[in-house]
């Protein structure tokens, strides 16, 4: 008998390959927030990784730095463990968060599709589906796949902030607080839900209870740039704006790329008046973000106040090719025109009106010698059928 179990003991050990048997090394999962434990973990791994590279250090550590929110490193060890084992179902499951994390819908769609196939059969992966069926409108679909996971585990939080956040893109705001709430109560450390009550109620001018759970939610993740920056919209809907320029620029402590809090730092210098760090700020957006609606209009209207028409031009000039529509910059690229040609001492005389364009002409004739725009400043409400930049920050829904 003790023969057998010897033979048997041996099969097994042969059955198994280099990877499963290193897998059994390999240190469990930590708590994001205990520091000490991620990076031993992290450490593991790498060693683990230098010495045998198994696809299952790769995809644990993969996973570890999404949890981290390292999206980037945590796609390239994903990718290098499915390039070592495509068959595994729950590397496909990996790779569609960090997708997703990363704001390619369809390939995470298409990763997560693959992963049912290779045999996953999760609540995860089901909730998933329906976050990425929702972001391309498919709301039926969705609602299947999140109904799916709700059979599964009914007491999934992430589950009912899903369905939550298809309500409020269909318009139904009340329904919509309802399942974020209940999502709190069921997984209370969910930073999404945190971020959409919070903007919900700022959005709806509830500023009290917008700032409760922005609040709760940064004890929760004080290290979170968009907690920061949705707590500087709040002090900026209620014009508490060095509080606001406070939190943007922690928010820009913890990640420098966020152009959002630029461009809201911006707004505030401007409305100071302070038009070079205006200016400094916009141009900040404009490097990290080129196609940011609008900010050569915000950019000629800094150089515009400090007199330097050459650059006004040149910003108004671009931002009227951008979009021909937009008045502001059709306006500034006149009065910057106009100013620095009465400049010249050599051309005493202004621009012939009908050189200008009809928009321009009409506002010129109303005009005095100072014409001044009023600086842009971010609405508090979202309105309807009606498109501008600054919507976008305080729309509840990015």
């Amino acid at each position: 008998m003790r023969r057998c179990l010897v033979l048997l003991l041996s099969g097994l050990c042969l059955a198994c390959g280099p990877d499963d048997r290193q897998s059994a090394r390999i240190p469990a999962y930590p708590r994001p927030d205990d520091s000490s434990r991620v990076t031993g973990t992290l450490n593991a791994l790498t060693r683990i990784i230098n010495t045998s590279s198994p696809a299952s250090a790769y995809a644990k550590r993969a996973a570890l730095f999404l949890t981290l929110g390292q999206p980037a490193k945590s796609l390239d060890d994903i990718n290098e463990a499915i390039n070592r084992n495509a068959n595994a179902g729950s590397y496909y499951l990996t790779r569609a968060q960090v997708l997703r994390e990363l704001r390619q819908p369809a390939n995470a769609l298409a990763d997560a599709q693959r992963a049912e196939i290779l045999g996953i059969n999760s609540p995860e992966l089901y909730t998933l589906q329906g976050d990425l069926l929702q972001q391309q409108q498919q709301y039926d679909k969705a609602r299947l796949y999140i109904a799916k996971a709700l059979q599964m585990a009914p007491y999934d939080g992430e589950a009912y902030f899903f369905t939550g956040l298809m309500a409020a893109r269909q318009g139904d705001t009340a329904r919509a607080i309802e399942l974020y709430q209940r999502s709190l109560q069921l997984k209370p450390r969910y930073l999404e839900t945190y971020n959409q009550l919070a903007t919900v109620y700022r959005v709806l001018g509830n500023l009290d209870a917008a700032m409760a759970y922005n609040g709760q939610a940064i004890r929760y993740f004080p290290n979170n740039a968009r907690l920061q920056y949705g707590r500087g919209l709040i002090y900026h809907a209620t014009n508490r704006l060095d509080s606001a320029m406070f939190c943007y620029q922690r928010t820009l402590v913890l990640q420098p790329g966020y152009y959002q809090a630029h461009f809201q730092m911006g707004l505030i210098s401007q409305k100071y008046r302070n038009y070079y760090t205006a200016l400094t700020n916009y141009q900040k957006v404009q490097q990290l973000r080129p196609q940011f609606p609008r900010i050569d209009t915000y950019i000629g209207y800094c150089y515009e106040q400090l007199r330097q028409y050459d650059q006004a031009i040149t910003a108004y000039t671009k931002a009227t090719q951008q979009n021909p529509g937009d008045r502001q910059a059709s306006a500034g690229l006149w009065r910057s025109t106009r100013r620095q040609y009465v400049g010249y001492p050599a051309n005493p005389v202004l621009l012939p009106e009908e050189s200008l364009p009809e928009t321009a002409i009409k506002r010129a004739r109303s005009d005095t010698s100072r014409i001044m725009i009023q600086p842009i400043e971010p609405r508090t409400r979202v309105l309807s059928g009606h498109s501008d930049s600054l919507q976008r920050t305080v729309k509840p829904i990015n």
